[in-house]
């Protein structure tokens, strides 16, 4: 699991390819709770890359930089080139029925996931009772499936997520998952540096590289944990006419 401590290194990093602005919309408490979020955005949100931050962190695991993590994202964004063309959703204490809700209300074309990870590829959420409620890769692959109409990449910002990533890559353009434990401290920078990098205009092949980069110039473990999964033939930019 992605603790405080380790959310761990490995090999070098490697890219697998599989066979088939500016606005942030806080939460409060436990609950989800966006102000404001429509079901269907205007359409002049639409043009916008939507990136949607959903975490969990239940009681009685081990705690992590989350916020931190949330916070780094929203001012590498707000720094970029293009942070007008980026909004920001944030969502906290995700429970498995708020994952389908999150991805029909906001249509996003970016979904992060910060949390939790098991060696199985799972992922896990809260349970509303304070406890965690595991979600097994198959699952994840799934509800991708159903709603992959929108979803250009998913990031598995936790430990052991690399077979969630794998699972998931079939109905997803990229995929971003870790082979390995990984601290909060490298979670947090590959995060900032990646979507830094996606706001600079970037394409999301060259973001990785570079958010893999910027652990080596930190000086932290976990160059080898990051691995990008890409369908055959994606479309490697976020933005339509973006070379």
């Amino acid at each position: 699991m992605r603790d405080a401590k380790k959310r761990g290194a490995g090999p070098g990093w490697r890219q697998h390819n599989t066979a088939n602005g500016g606005s942030v919309y806080a939460t409060q408490g436990g609950d989800i709770n966006i102000a404001g979020s429509p079901a269907e955005p205007p359409p002049a949100a639409r043009e916008r890359i939507r990136v949607l931050m959903l975490a969990a962190n239940p009681l009685g695991t081990d705690r992590l930089a989350i916020d931190e993590e949330a916070r780094q994202i929203a001012e590498r964004l707000r720094l970029s080139r293009d942070r007008d063309a980026f909004d920001l959703i944030t969502a906290w204490a995700v429970r498995p029925l708020d994952l389908l809700q999150q991805l029909n209300d906001h249509r996003p074309q970016v979904v992060h996931f910060s949390g939790h990870g098991g060696g199985a590829g799972e992922i896990l959420l809260s349970a509303g009772d304070g406890t965690g409620r595991r979600v097994r890769a198959p699952a994840l692959a799934d509800l991708f499936r159903a709603t992959d109409d929108d979803i250009r990449v998913v990031v598995l910002n936790a430990c052991h997520s690399a077979a969630a990533a794998q699972a998931i890559g079939p109905h997803v353009d990229y995929v971003v998952g870790m082979s390995a434990p990984i601290t909060d401290k490298a979670a947090t920078i590959f995060a900032a540096s990646f979507y830094s990098s996606l706001g600079s205009g970037r394409a999301i092949p060259q973001a990785f590289a570079q958010a893999v980069a910027m652990l080596g110039v930190h000086g932290v473990v976990g160059q080898g944990v990051p691995e990008l999964m890409a369908r055959p033939n994606a479309n490697p930019h976020l933005r339509q006419g973006a070379r």
